[in-house]
């Protein structure tokens, strides 16, 4: 199984598929606004690698790394993805997010946060092909395998899905956790949020504003973040754009848009039975959910 709709994700093994996708196919039954796509799953990979002859028990990592990105789909393979692709733009998707869903994300003592790829705003099938294989290759990137080894984690069998998902352009982004990270008090539901794409606050570029909503009272606290820069979609990729005097001055979010939140969060946790950290985009007032994973150290 190479490809699996991210509606039937959940089904397929964790393994096959990465905890970002199986977490996120999880949600769909039970929260809206989740944007539709698909996996390639870490078959997809591991027939990738016999078709390139690549031997990753045999090579140095950044050698793989080369490889993977000069390396060819298999004519069966890559039909598949182009009309998984032609699937969802059909759905009315313009642009996709192409992530890295490996099963060695969100473990309780390593969650590899930030260390996998993701490439934004992908718009042709040629770019498509070219984040796969960008997502692959940083399974094998040097800052993974020190933090791997670092943890005492074998990366030997490589467990890397790769997520295709319809891209929100968002008008705001950001991260939520439904206990605070800093007392781990679980009455408090923290708010990151800014203008734009949310890879802005992920990235630490970004100060954003800042919402602490008691989750019984719903009283809020709340700071004013500089907001430097907003990241948007370009003609290809995303760039970077000026934030107004009036947007930093400005809360990004209303409070009545920071209790729908607090009440998506609930929502989630509840389900989930576990403390959790949500990205989520906000476009024309519909709020999408992006990522669910465990708050993990």
């Amino acid at each position: 199984m190479h490809i699996v709709s991210l509606e039937k994700a959940c089904y397929a093994e964790l393994q096959a598929v990465g905890s970002k996708a199986y977490n996120l196919s999880k949600m769909i039954q039970h929260v809206s606004h989740i944007p539709t796509g698909f996996v390639l799953t870490s078959h997809t990979l591991h027939s990738f690698l016999t078709f390139n002859q690549i031997e990753i028990k045999a090579e140095d990592s950044s050698v793989i790394e080369k490889k993977i990105q000069s390396g060819t789909f298999p004519l069966g393979l890559q039909k598949e993805i182009v009309s998984s692709y032609a699937n969802i733009q059909g759905a009315g998707v313009k642009a996709v997010a192409v992530r890295s869903s490996s099963a060695l994300e969100d473990l309780e003592n390593a969650s590899f946060a930030g260390q996998y790829e993701t490439i934004l705003n992908v718009r042709n099938r040629e770019e498509l092909l070219t984040s796969i294989k960008k997502c692959w290759a940083s399974y094998f990137s040097s800052v993974v395998q020190a933090y791997a080894e670092d943890k005492e984690i074998s990366l030997s069998n490589p467990q890397m899905g790769v997520l295709v998902q319809g891209m929100v352009e968002a008008d705001v982004s950001g991260v939520i956790f439904s206990v605070n990270p800093i007392t781990e008090s679980e009455d408090e539901v923290v708010i990151n949020v800014a203008y734009g794409l949310g890879e802005g606050i992920v990235s630490g570029g970004v100060t954003p504003d800042l919402f602490i909503i008691h989750k019984q009272t719903k009283s809020i606290m709340k700071e004013l973040g500089l907001k430097e820069y907003k990241l948007v979609s370009g003609f290809t990729g995303i760039t970077k754009a000026v934030t107004t005097d009036k947007e930093k001055n400005e809360f990004s979010i209303s409070d009545e848009t920071a209790l729908q939140l607090l009440r998506l969060t609930k929502q989630v946790e509840q389900y989930c039975q576990y403390a959790v950290d949500i990205e989520f985009a906000i476009k024309n007032k519909h709020i999408y959910l992006l990522q669910v994973r465990p708050v993990t150290t």
